[in-house]
């Protein structure tokens, strides 16, 4: 099976962006006449990969938005999963982190049953939390640093020793010696640069473009040179609430890559 650093390269070369599509199915957002449907996650999810799927470098399903439906989200998860092509790579979003005996069983159910290329998770609980995520080859963590959050100042960019929290954060996983990946939020820029001199070879998983007003052109001219996804959900996801959602989402999307080209020199 190859790696999610291997699908990540040939799905930047295929595209020539590097645009990760969050899948945060919304029922309030959703077109009206999907109000009620039971399968109204998977109906409203399917189609919009479908449209997107040639400018996508990867998907990223946030769980929450499908465990907050109980069994039949889980389903209707794991039938979307089930569609997208095996080509593209999987950020199973579920910011996991739990003593090791916990975290293994949320590794095992993210990296062995629902069969994702990469899932976030949260260091807080330190090294032992961590190390069942690395246990699955060809898989990675994506470990959350600086989320695009307001909030992420409160922990993230608070005061250690010499540094910040976050510093700590990429210190440890250094120190570990795996292949990992970092949250790096779009709404942090001016950190950014920092952020991946201190983890050259770590692929930074970007939100908070789009809805919550991160500039692109600053943040891949900030990354430039490494590996990176510029993730975007709503702005994709809800460009029209009609029965085109699928379409606009399609045309959003291909308007993101465009964006991106001429930023996109290095390959992944």
């Amino acid at each position: 099976m190859p790696s999610f650093q291997d699908k990540l390269s040939q799905r930047a070369r295929a595209t020539g962006g590097i645009l990760c599509v969050g899948l945060d199915p919304d029922p309030e957002q959703m077109p009206k006449s999907m109000t009620g449907s039971p399968d109204s996650l998977y109906g409203f999810c399917s189609p919009i990969v479908a449209a997107t799927k040639r400018y996508a470098v990867a998907y990223k399903p946030n769980l929450a938005f499908f465990e907050a439906h109980g069994s039949r989200g889980i389903a209707q998860l794991e039938r979307l999963l089930a569609e997208i092509p095996s080509d593209i790579p999987t950020i199973l979003d579920g910011k996991r982190g739990d003593i090791g005996n916990t975290a293994r069983l949320y590794a095992r159910f993210l990296f062995g049953h629902l069969n994702g290329d990469a899932a976030t998770v949260s260091p807080y609980l330190g090294r032992d939390s961590l190390d069942p995520f690395f246990a699955y080859e060809g898989r990675i963590p994506f470990v959350l640093c600086v989320t695009s959050n307001p909030g992420s100042k409160d922990v993230q960019l608070a005061p250690s020793g010499d540094g910040r929290i976050y510093h700590r954060i990429i210190d440890l996983l250094e120190r570990m010696g795996k292949s990992y990946g970092l949250v790096a939020g779009a709404t942090h820029v001016a950190l950014l640069e920092e952020i991946r001199r201190l983890a050259p070879n770590a692929p930074l998983l970007i939100p908070g473009i789009g809805a919550q007003g991160g500039d692109l052109s600053a943040t891949l001219a900030a990354v430039a040179g490494g590996a990176a996804l510029v993730n975007v959900s709503r702005d994709i996801l809800y460009a029209s609430t009609g029965e085109d959602f699928a379409e606009a989402a399609g045309r959003r999307a291909q308007w993101y890559v465009e964006q991106m080209k001429p930023h996109c020199h290095t390959s992944l």
